[in-house]
C-alpha cells in the first residue's frame, strides 16, 4: 500500500521529506466489508459499558510541564485541556481556529479548573486543512522553551464529500496528511524536552473503527490509495471514509514512533494513540 509513498508526495508544498519513512503494508486482509455494518447492539452495549465503568481517574501532577492540545475549544479537546488544568499544568498551549473561539475555551478552562491566573494558558490559531497552518504550529511549537505534552487530537467527521486545497477528501486531509505531519513536526521539539526524569508524550487521538475497517483489493492495491479514497467517484460514506483516515494514520504510527527513538533505539518520545471511545464530541465545529 503506497501511503507513506503518497504522503511523500506532499513535500512540493510542505517542503517536509517522510520519504525516509518506507513503505506501509496494510495491517487486514482485503475484504470489501464496510463500518456501516456495525452491530447496533454492540454499539449500544459499548456505549453503556462506558458510562457505566469510565476510566479510573488520576491524580497526576503537571506542575513544571508545558502541554500543546490541538482542537482544545470543544470535545475531547476541550476537556482534555481542563483537565490538564486542574492537575497544574505551567504552560498550557490551546490550538485552535479562531481566536474568538480560543478566548471562549480559555475562560471556560479557568472556571472549570478554578485556576484564577489566566497567563499559564496560551492561544494559538492554527487550521488542519492548511500546511502552512500546521507548520506554523510546529514552528510556534519549536519556540517553546519545553514541550513535554503533544496531543494531537483535532479531527474531523464529514458528512458530505468535500475536498481540501490539495485535492483530498476533508477526512483524509485532516485526520491522516495534516495530522501526520504535524506529529513529525513536533518530534524534534519533544525529543530536546526531555530530561533524566521525564519522556516527553506525544498523543494521537485515533479511533477503535480503524480495527474493522476493511479495503478493496482495488484500494490496496493503488499506488495512490489517498487520492483514490478521495475521488468522487469513489464509494463514499461518512462511517467509511472516517474509519479509512484513522487505518491510515494507524499504518503511519509505527514510522512517526520510529522518530522518536535515539540513536540507541530507545525512545525519546513516547508516542501513542489513543481511542476515546463513544463520546459526545464537537466533531462538526472544531
Amino acid at each position: 500500500m503506497g501511503i507513506v509513498s503518497e504522503l511523500s508526495h506532499q513535500e512540493y508544498t510542505t517542503g517536509f521529506n517522510i520519504q525516509e519513512l518506507g513503505s506501509v503494508q496494510p495491517a487486514r486482509p482485503s475484504t470489501t466489508t464496510s463500518t456501516s455494518n456495525m452491530n447496533p447492539l454492540f454499539l449500544l452495549y459499548k456505549m453503556i459499558e462506558h458510562k457505566l465503568f469510565p476510566p479510573a481517574d488520576t491524580k497526576t501532577s503537571f506542575a513544571g510541564k508545558t502541554v500543546l492540545v490541538t482542537g482544545a475549544n470543544t470535545g475531547l479537546g476541550f476537556e482534555a485541556a481542563v483537565k490538564f488544568a486542574k492537575l497544574g499544568v505551567s504552560s498550557l498551549v490551546l490550538a485552535v481556529r479562531t481566536h474568538k473561539k480560543g478566548e471562549q475555551a480559555k475562560r471556560e478552562i479557568l472556571s472549570q479548573s478554578g485556576r484564577t491566573d489566566a497567563s499559564f494558558i496560551h492561544i494559538v490559531l492554527f487550521d488542519m486543512l492548511s500546511y502552512p497552518s500546521v507548520q506554523s504550529l510546529a514552528k510556534q511549537a519549536s519556540l517553546l522553551p519545553s514541550l513535554d505534552i503533544a496531543v494531537v487530537n483535532a479531527g474531523i467527521f464529514a458528512t458530505k464529500h468535500e475536498t481540501s486545497p490539495y485535492g483530498y477528501e476533508k477526512d483524509i486531509q485532516v485526520n491522516t496528511l495534516s495530522t501526520v505531519l504535524l506529529s513529525l513536526l513536533l518530534i524534534p521539539k519533544l525529543k530536546a524536552s526531555k530530561t533524566s526524569t521525564f519522556t516527553p508524550t506525544l498523543e494521537i487521538v485515533s479511533s477503535g473503527t480503524h480495527k474493522i475497517m476493511r479495503l478493496s483489493e482495488e484500494d490496496q492495491a493503488s499506488s495512490r490509495p489517498l487520492s483514490q479514497i478521495s475521488s468522487p467517484s469513489h464509494k463514499w460514506s461518512p462511517n467509511f471514509q472516517y474509519s479509512a483516515s484513522k487505518l491510515f494514520l494507524m499504518c503511519a504510527l509505527p514510522h512517526i514512533a520510529k522518530q522518536g527513538e535515539g540513536k540507541d533505539g530507545r525512545p525519546e518520545v513516547v508516542v501513542t494513540s489513543c481511542c476515546p471511545g463513544f463520546t459526545k464530541s464537537g466533531y462538526h465545529s472544531w
